[in-house]
């Protein structure tokens, strides 16, 4: 994940904080605590410092180990009906009631 700019200049300054995660309640938090974190250490030093909190950031925004956990379950899943350990309505777990929402 690229910290700084490649080239500094007034319009990369300009355009530099158009894509945030504010509008968002899920991540805007931990942005903020990582962009407090890079400002008090400045992007090089801060690279070392926040990298809890940059790995953190990271994880929220791109949900890589969520995803790789879901594909995990399920190939496990359809190994398991390759298999024939899992067949015909034990294939997937019961969905909830229409009325448990």
């Amino acid at each position: 994940m690229s910290l700084g700019p490649f080239f500094r200049s007034p319009f990369t300054d300009l355009t530099a904080s158009m894509v945030n995660f504010q509008q968002y309640d899920k991540c805007g938090e931990l942005e903020m605590a990582s962009i407090d974190c890079l400002e008090a250490y400045g992007t090089v030093r801060g690279a070392k410092k926040c990298a809890d909190l940059l790995a953190d950031f990271q994880e929220c925004a791109f949900m890589t180990k969520q995803i790789a956990r879901f594909r995990a379950m399920r190939m496990e899943r359809h190994r398991q009906g390759w298999n024939g350990e899992r067949k015909g309505d034990g294939y997937y777990a019961p969905p909830p009631r229409v009325d448990a929402y």
